[in-house]
């Protein structure tokens, strides 16, 4: 599949701030990056290998979009939280818009998908990518911080979350995959992606600037054109 994009590239996303601290902007990939992540290998939750781009394969002639979920490691409170108040939100593909489809992708094995979709009742495909270079490429940064503000979707405790994760954890000791969550400092983000006529537009990101920036859930709505009338 083809990308196209201005030959304008845009800045690297990642900048350095204040005080050697990692500012993170949300200026959308240019096209050397989608050209870098087109062909990096993904997988399912049963260990099928497809590559980044054949999620935008389009077999109908007409305008698709995908909003891709990057989450932190699978034993995320956080991002768990998230999902599953994405996933009350959005209960199902068919609560999209019409040409709209979503998937998530974290960064630990895949063997973890199963209990991750189970944990978070997410109706949405979810992938793998535990080589990360979704992550780097698209310009998504690690960091361990908190932030200053608490987001709607995060209803329990930092110490209640990081508990639940790590009871998620020691569950997984039997089956050899506990310390495979992924990457405890990778954040991710959300990216909104068109595609028609094998042409992959990046049109609309937000990535994480610590653990829990997600994007909120009504503003996600609204991107994706689910409640046109609210206000932003």
């Amino acid at each position: 599949m083809s990308v196209e994009q201005s030959e304008a590239s845009l800045p690297n996303p990642t900048r350095e701030g204040k005080n050697g601290e990692v500012e993170i902007t949300d200026d959308l990939p240019y096209l050397d990056q989608l050209k870098s992540v087109a062909k990096i290998p993904i997988f399912d939750g049963d260990g099928q290998k497809l590559a980044f781009e054949d999620l935008f394969s389009n077999p109908d002639s007409g305008k698709k979009r995908i909003m891709v979920i990057f989450i932190r490691h699978f034993f995320c409170g956080n991002c768990q939280a998230y999902v599953h108040t994405l996933s009350t939100s959005i209960p199902s593909p068919d609560s999209l818009p019409a040409g709209t489809t979503m998937a998530i992708i974290g960064c630990g094995s895949h063997t973890l998908i199963p209990m991750y979709a189970k944990e978070t009742a997410c109706p949405f495909p979810i992938y793998s990518d535990p080589s990360r270079r979704l992550f780097d490429t698209l310009g998504m940064t690690r960091s361990l911080s908190l932030g200053n503000s608490t987001p709607d979707y995060v209803q329990e405790s930092v110490f209640a979350s990081t508990i639940r994760g790590i009871a998620q954890i020691f569950k997984r000791i039997p089956t050899g995959d506990g310390l495979n969550g992924g990457d405890v400092r990778q954040n991710g983000g959300e990216f909104l992606f068109e595609v028609q006529g094998g042409v992959i537009d990046p049109v609309w990101c937000h990535r994480m600037r610590n653990t829990r920036d997600h994007t909120e859930v009504p503003a996600l709505r609204r991107v994706l054109d689910l409640d046109a009338d609210s206000k932003a």
